[in-house]
């Protein structure tokens, strides 16, 4: 008999672990899978077997006993082989879906990111030419009817980064989950909503934006050469050109050619030299509409003001699968009377002239619609504008890290805004002493005078003076973003806001680095392109004005944008929806005879209405 090794068995601790009753039984039935199928045994190896039958302790029965026993043995072992290859699967699986649900919880942190440590912000992009060229393929030129687009099973990826600035990085964003043309999320209309701005980079394609960087310093060129043009001291801005959408449309006898000479028989020589020209300067300047009418721009706008909510009849029917043909109609209407228009676009520049005009939001010479129309502001930098104190009062939405030193010792003339004061609680006597639109009469002024009388407040730019606590309350909520060329600053119609000259951030610099400090005086010119969206059914002001639709046509007073454009032609073109892929964005119906012929009207009526003005004010109102 070969001796067993009591070392093989683990104890239960048990003495009576095994029955000595039952003649023929098998010796080993009390095995326990707890201890890995291995028998539990306790005692000697003599109280391994029973010894009520003599017969059974033969070697014959011992040796097959023990065969038996290890061929359970092998089984047990098997199954625990496979027992431990299904907890191994289980906990493969289970680290698959942790991994993924990680995944999930990434895919929000843009939306938050400036709430993380800012290792975690410093993981952005930095070579803007590399993401504009990406933007330039998602730069489309019309929004479908529907105004999302996007498919439910598109994969959500968003790339929209808001840097440590609070300047939104745009990198080609798209997913179910946006607006604006793929680059709003909820929580940034929401956070728009609170602050009254938000700030895109990377928006407009390279593409466009180095054909508005041509026609600008095209205007700027030709105001310094201009004959007769002098510099004169205390100017708000360098430079004013309004209408700006207008410039470079072909007039209607442009498909005559040009004659250089002719000849005998008073046949016309093409001048191919200057109809080119002529063609390529067109080409040039209508950068400003095709930015301001064709880029993402009015998409984020009509975002913004919650328009393409209101267009599908709420915001549930935003993200719905594109319409194919054969598929079955929305249960939603569409409004197609809901739209998104063009109220006055404005090309600025900004030297060093020390005035500017103070804290204000503005008048219906800017924004020529009633005070109970919104609207927002797409504020373009055409020249970078770096402000190093930009971190300095950032709210803590917006994740300010520590201040760090100036980077550059030249001045420059930017952009501030208030935020939040557009829903401030003492905003009504702010718009009572800048004279805003909000307190006009209902019915208009009837004459200059009549308008020197009547205006509440001491000036529109005034209010640091004529309402000092005011201005403190406007300043502790001042933000300046570090700008760089192409930056779009949206802000709402209501945000107060002004002009940070080139003297104020000299100031700036001289009290951080000591008044030692040497500073040569740039004669850079500081250029802006700001473009005014309003809805279709904003109305203009009644009464007494500058506007020029009204100035062309007296019936155009207090009727919408809609009416005016329907009845007299595009004045304020519509921008969202857009215009169709195979509509032709320079060939607007009533566009040429608009800007060749009614425009140069009403801008002569506009400069007797401005002598009036100066005439009144000089009188005091008086008759």
């Amino acid at each position: 008999m070969t001796e067993n090794n009591s070392d093989s068995y683990v104890s239960s601790g048990d003495d009576d672990s095994f029955s000595s009753s039952s003649v023929g039984s098998d010796p080993y039935h009390s095995t326990d899978d707890d201890h890995d199928g291995q028998p539990s045994s306790s005692g000697s190896d003599n109280d391994d077997i029973s010894s009520d039958d003599e017969d059974s302790s033969t070697q014959d029965v011992l040796m097959d006993d023990l065969m038996d026993e290890q061929e359970e043995i092998a089984m047990s072992s098997s199954r625990k082989k496979s027992t431990i290859a299904a907890a191994l699967m289980m906990s493969l699986a289970c680290l698959v879906l942790n991994f993924s649900y990680v995944l999930v919880q990434l895919h929000n942190i843009p939306k938050d990111i400036d709430s993380f440590p800012s290792e975690m912000n410093n993981n952005v992009v930095e070579n803007d030419d590399n993401d504009r060229r990406k933007s330039d393929k998602n730069d489309l030129s019309n929004d479908d009817i529907q105004p999302s687009g996007h498919n439910h099973n598109e994969p959500k990826q968003n790339k929209l980064v808001r840097e440590k600035t609070g300047i939104y990085k745009f990198t080609g964003l798209h997913g179910n989950k946006y607006r604006g043309g793929g680059v709003l999320s909820d929580a940034m209309v929401e956070q728009y909503e609170e602050d009254g701005v938000i700030v895109i980079r990377n928006l407009i394609s390279s593409h466009l934006l180095d054909k508005l960087d041509e026609a600008s310093a095209t205007l700027v060129k030709e105001h310094q050469e201009g004959a007769g043009v002098k510099k004169m001291k205390r100017q708000q801005f360098h430079m004013v050109k309004n209408h700006a959408i207008f410039l470079g449309v072909p007039s209607p006898s442009a498909d005559k050619q040009s004659c250089s000479s002719s000849n005998e028989h008073e046949v016309c020589i093409p001048d191919a030299e200057n109809d080119d020209a002529t063609s390529s300067n067109d080409e040039t300047m209508s950068a400003f509409r095709h930015v301001a009418m064709y880029s993402k721009i009015p998409r984020v706008a009509a975002s913004l003001l919650r328009l393409d909510e209101l267009r599908v009849g709420g915001a549930e029917h935003l993200n719905l699968p594109r319409q194919l043909p054969g598929d079955p109609e929305p249960s939603h209407t569409i409004d197609d009377n809901i739209n998104l228009r063009i109220c006055r676009d404005i090309f600025l520049t900004k030297d060093d002239d020390e005035y500017a005009c103070g804290w204000h939001v503005d008048d219906t010479g800017f924004w020529p619609s009633i005070a109970s129309d919104p609207g927002v502001n797409a504020w373009i930098a055409l020249d970078d504008m770096p402000y190093q104190w930009s971190r300095k009062k950032l709210p803590k939405h917006l994740a300010a890290d520590n201040e760090r030193p100036p980077r550059n010792h030249t001045a420059v003339a930017t952009f501030a805004l208030s935020l939040g004061s557009h829903r401030a609680p003492w905003r009504q006597e702010a718009y009572a002493v800048t004279g805003s639109t909000h307190t006009l009469p209902p019915e208009g002024f009837l004459s200059a005078a009549d308008m020197i009388r009547r205006r509440s407040g001491k000036g529109t730019c005034n209010i640091k003076t004529s309402a000092p606590h005011l201005y403190e309350k406007l300043e502790e909520n001042k933000i300046v973003y570090d700008i760089k060329k192409g930056d779009v600053i949206f802000h709402d119609r209501w945000l107060f806001h002004r002009t940070v000259t080139v003297a104020e951030y000299e100031n700036q610099l001289k009290s951080e680095l000591g008044e030692s400090l040497k500073l040569e005086r740039s004669d850079k010119i500081f250029r802006r392109y700001s473009i005014r969206y309003s809805p279709g059914s904003a109305r203009v002001p009644p009464g007494y004005g500058v506007e020029p639709s009204v100035l062309y046509n007296a019936a155009n007073e207090n009727l919408t944008l809609d009416e005016i454009v329907e009845s007299d032609g595009p004045w304020y073109p519509k921008v969202w929806p857009l215009l169709k892929k195979n509509e032709d964005p320079d060939n607007i119906e009533g566009l040429a005879e608009l800007v060749h012929e009614k425009m140069p009207q009403a801008e002569i009526a506009r400069d007797e209405r401005k002598k009036e003005i100066r005439m009144a004010l000089r009188m005091g109102g008086g008759p």
